[in-house]
């Protein structure tokens, strides 16, 4: 594969499976529309672990694999895959650290097991380790390497939503990341849910998560210019909320989504106003 096949690959993948990202980072020059996108075709990989491989050990046999695939960019070695080639010229373009990498990998080892998240804490730290490194890397990567609480912040937002969206996902594969302190206080066992056995209702528990959103969010300022195309798709994580609340927390309801051209929409608003 040449570099150009290489770039355009990531572009595919991402635009396949990650779109909103894809779309507001089409927003940026085409050096950073490219290393955002080589950020999110390598989220993409290891995000997806779970779903590829048949047993936990496999799972982390890949995880370690992208381990010291990473490791051997930083000490000059590149493997011959697509992802990784781009995941290198992003990481020498723009001055990656490694540690970034390493704690993504790590919370990915959270996806493959079964069990839910003790508590908030353990949630947010999952969320921290996922959703949050990246967002801190495509801000690296627009020219903001500093802004960790930034990054921290919006990865909050958009991996909580992330979750509560997934959930219905999840649970066909017996799977839940609801904070089961929360679940036991509502009285609540994951079989249960992942069963929809009457009474087994997670609405109260999506409420509280939707709050703790909206606390966070409530202090979000607007954005910088630089920083949009990193950042405009989390408009989509804000719609999908509202209407959440408006469907009495019920993640199975239908129309939570916005469709293709409302999400561009939403993102097009925040790329161009920063709000």
């Amino acid at each position: 594969m040449s570099t150009e096949s290489h770039t355009d690959y990531c572009a595919e993948q991402v635009r396949a499976y990650d779109y909103n990202r894809y779309f507001s980072a089409t927003f940026a020059p085409y050096p950073v529309r490219r290393g955002l996108t080589a950020l999110y075709a390598f989220n993409l990989e290891i995000a997806s672990v779970r779903e590829r491989v048949s047993e936990f050990l496999l799972g982390e046999m890949r995880l370690q694999w992208w381990r010291e695939t990473v490791g051997g960019i930083y000490q000059g070695t590149v493997r011959n895959h697509a992802v990784v080639e781009e995941l290198a010229w992003a990481i020498g373009e723009f001055d990656l650290p490694r540690k970034n990498f390493d704690r993504m990998i790590d919370g990915r080892m959270f996806d493959l097991g079964d069990a839910p998240p003790e508590d908030f804490q353990a949630l947010e730290k999952y969320i921290s380790a996922t959703a949050g490194e990246l967002v801190c890397l495509a801000l690296a990567v627009c020219g903001l390497p500093e802004d960790r609480e930034r990054g921290e912040h919006f990865g909050r937002i958009w991996g909580m939503a992330g979750v509560l969206r997934a959930l219905p996902y999840h649970a066909a594969q017996s799977r839940i990341y609801l904070p089961n302190d929360l679940l036991r206080a509502q009285c609540l066992a994951v079989e249960g849910i992942i069963e929809r056995k009457p009474g087994a209702d997670p609405s109260p528990v999506v409420r509280i998560v939707v709050d703790r959103i909206r606390g966070i969010a409530a202090s979000t300022d607007r954005l910088p210019s630089k920083i949009r195309p990193a950042l405009s798709y989390v408009a989509i994580a804000t719609a999908y909320l509202h209407r959440l609340e408006k469907a009495g927390y019920d993640v199975y309801a239908p129309g939570l989504e916005p469709t293709r051209f409302g999400g561009q929409l939403r993102i097009l608003r925040t790329a161009w106003t920063g709000a």
